[in-house]
């Protein structure tokens, strides 16, 4: 979507709401046995709050620095949903609650936060790890993405896993620990989800539908069907191949024509993960490829004969399709864009709705959301931070995270994602439920060797040329190499620090 630079991404001026975040209750103020009637009667307990800031200490570390290296830009893009960092107020929500962040930080534990802000560098894990391991202390905290950067710092053996440091509360709502289990190996986090930072919330795939053109086909109540349980893969592919329409009659498929489905490179991976699958799956921190599992593999068959019908064309490198026409256009029912894309959509011309990814059947408890690591930022935090630095600087983690759920996510969540992104309240709500069930692929971060590679390539290069269990037998070895090394490697952290 970096190619749709016209659709502007100005904001939404609404006042965020508060979400809760866990039991923070307090115990009732008593009364002194020896007051009078009236002041026992008037005094109340004092009231609860529901902020997860308020679960925190205050702080005083004496005016010290708090180094802060990250980026704004995404693809090209700098979006609400993609910024981790603001220079000053502007009347933009997302900006000024992350500018406000930064001035309770200050106010809360007496510090002063510092940003080296990098938008164009694409060495940043190199350049970072080469600080780092030379003993340059240049900062406290990284903010970036978890497939590049801190994927390349944890392989360097230049950051600490966020469980070895005991200032952070990674067992807090804020922290999603859930999802975090999945993505802790040998018993070490080197990678984590929060609300830490607006990405979050601006890296899960959806379905975006054309609600105009689904009206002209008479489709099915979409949204009912996944309010009854019964948006499933079937209903996708069939509403698909009813779409399929050559307006020009020339019998080709091209922009000018009406199709089912656009796909880029992930959308194959959004539906697995939707479908309640992974291609490696993780169990305690024991990492296992599912390429040999019958269910799995019959899934990814199905997936690639849908690919190749006619209804199907592919966004992306390789393909003749424009698909910026398309959706300028309005040519089809159904896209797969990640949530940081919305805001770049709204001003199109007809009306659009948002479902999540179908469930692989009905007997599917619920719909899964797939996290794409090169969107969703993850603090790291290197190891020439030590002793009470180290502890600070884990206090100030934590706070930022809960900071962000207290006031990041109503802002990103609300007033980009749902009220501009989604143009009716039942895309609203449908995002709401979305976001309860949020899974990554671990396969897409560490790559095993070849096997990210084959699997991409699998569904688009080579689609239909080669089965997927004939093509993981040709790499099995390695990639079982590669992950026995990354589980060796991340378990023994303490003994990487030399």
């Amino acid at each position: 979507m970096k190619r749709l630079s016209a659709l502007a991404a100005a904001a939404l001026l609404l006042t965020a709401s508060l979400t809760s975040c866990g039991d923070s209750s307090k115990t009732p103020v008593e009364t002194d046995a020896a007051a009078d009637t009236t002041a026992a009667v008037t005094e109340t307990a004092a009231p609860e709050s529901n902020l997860c800031t308020d679960t925190l200490t205050a702080e005083d570390y004496g005016g010290a620095d708090f180094r802060i290296y990250t980026g704004n830009v995404l693809a090209g893009w700098e979006l609400p949903t993609t910024i981790n960092y603001a220079a000053a107020e502007t009347g933009e929500i997302v900006n000024d609650t992350l500018f406000a962040r930064d001035r309770w930080l200050e106010e809360t534990y007496n510090v002063s936060v510092q940003y080296t802000l990098n938008d164009s560098d694409s060495n940043k894990p190199q350049k970072i790890s080469k600080l780092v391991l030379a003993g340059d202390d240049a900062f406290d905290l990284v903010i970036e993405d978890l497939a590049t950067v801190a994927r390349g710092l944890a392989d360097a053996n230049c950051i600490y896993p966020l469980n070895y440091i005991n200032t952070i509360r990674l067992d807090q709502k804020y922290w999603m620990p859930e999802l975090n289990e999945q993505l802790k190996i040998g018993g070490n986090l080197f990678f984590s989800s929060s609300a830490l930072s607006p990405r979050y919330y601006g890296s899960v795939y959806v379905l975006l539908f054309n609600r105009d053109l689904a009206a002209q086909l008479d489709l099915p109540d979409l949204y009912q069907q996944v309010t009854d349980g019964t948006w499933t893969l079937d209903s996708m592919m069939e509403c698909a191949r009813q779409a399929l329409s050559d307006t020009n009659g020339d019998s080709k498929i091209t922009a000018e024509d009406t199709v089912g489905m656009m796909y880029e490179v992930l959308t194959p991976e959004s539906i697995v993960m939707g479908a309640g699958y992974h291609y490696v799956q993780n169990v305690g921190g024991k990492l296992t490829v599912m390429l040999e599992d019958q269910a799995l593999v019959t899934l990814m068959q199905k997936i690639s004969d849908f690919l190749q019908e006619d209804c199907v064309v592919r966004d992306g490198h390789g393909s003749t399709f424009d698909a910026e026409m398309s959706i300028n256009n309005g040519t089809f029912l159904f896209y797969n864009p990640c949530t940081f894309n919305l805001a770049g959509l709204r001003d199109l011309p007809y009306d659009y709705g948002i479902l999540p990814m179908p469930k692989n059947d009905e007997a599917q408890e619920s719909y899964i959301g797939y996290s794409q690591p090169w969107a969703s930022a993850c603090p790291s935090i290197p190891i020439t931070v030590v002793g009470d630095r180290l502890a600070m600087t884990g206090t100030l983690t934590d706070a930022m995270a809960a900071y962000g759920y207290d006031h990041l996510r109503p802002a990103v969540f609300e007033n980009v994602i749902q009220l501009k992104g989604a143009r009716d309240e039942k895309s609203g709500e449908i995002i709401d439920m979305m976001f309860e069930n949020i899974t990554f692929e671990l396969t897409s971060i560490l790559n095993f060797d070849r096997l990210n590679g084959q699997l991409q390539e699998h569904f688009t290069r080579a689609l239909g040329k080669k089965d997927i269990v004939s093509r993981y037998a040709a790499i099995k070895s390695k990639t079982e190499a590669a992950i026995a090394a990354i589980e060796e490697q991340y378990a023994n952290f303490e003994n990487n620090l030399g």
